[in-house]
């Protein structure tokens, strides 16, 4: 009597031959370490989109910011001497405000009073600002460090006529 081959005999005969034949079992550990590298590049891949994505956030927040001001400090400046705004702003970690100046003369002011930089990570961005910026005593650029800060824009004249923004931080009072 012929003897018929069902499909599961087929089966396990094709599963013996796999047992015995080893090159699937030697090329397992090359496997492995191409897989590790892979998901290593995706994990890199994604830390770094997920940084860009973080900065990108705390730039939009600063810019937010400084909007804020800006709108105020611009009509404030239009208006003359006497006008004055108090607003709760808040600057991301890692960031630093610096309103009239530009990075590296600080010291210079009156001359970049019109000026303001975002210092972000060690990454700075310049800006041109409608107001000229300067602290209540009128000598020199304002500081905002990171952190919630509870602003008073104060439109003030000095000795030669030219209408200031004085920023005062009163939340370090």
């Amino acid at each position: 009597m012929k003897q018929m081959m069902t499909p599961m005999t087929s089966f396990f005969r094709h599963l013996r031959n796999i047992r015995r034949d080893e090159r699937a079992s030697d090329a397992l550990p090359m496997r492995m370490v191409v897989a590790v590298i892979a998901i290593g590049a995706l994990v890199v891949l994604l830390y770094a989109s997920i940084s860009l994505l973080l900065e990108k956030e705390e730039i939009h927040a600063v810019q937010t910011v400084i909007s804020e001001i800006e709108s105020h400090a611009s009509q404030m400046s239009y208006g003359g001497e006497g006008s004055s705004v108090t607003m709760d702003v808040n600057i991301p970690d890692n960031t630093r405000l610096v309103m009239g100046a530009i990075p590296g003369k600080e010291d210079e002011w009156p001359s970049d009073a019109r000026n303001y930089y975002i210092e972000i990570n060690r990454k700075q961005m310049i800006g041109e600002s409608d107001a000229s910026y300067s602290n209540l005593m009128l000598n020199g650029c304002v500081v905002l460090e990171a952190g919630p800060h509870v602003l008073n824009l104060e439109s003030v004249r000095d000795q030669n006529g030219k209408i200031f923004i004085a920023l005062v931080d009163k939340s370090q009072s």
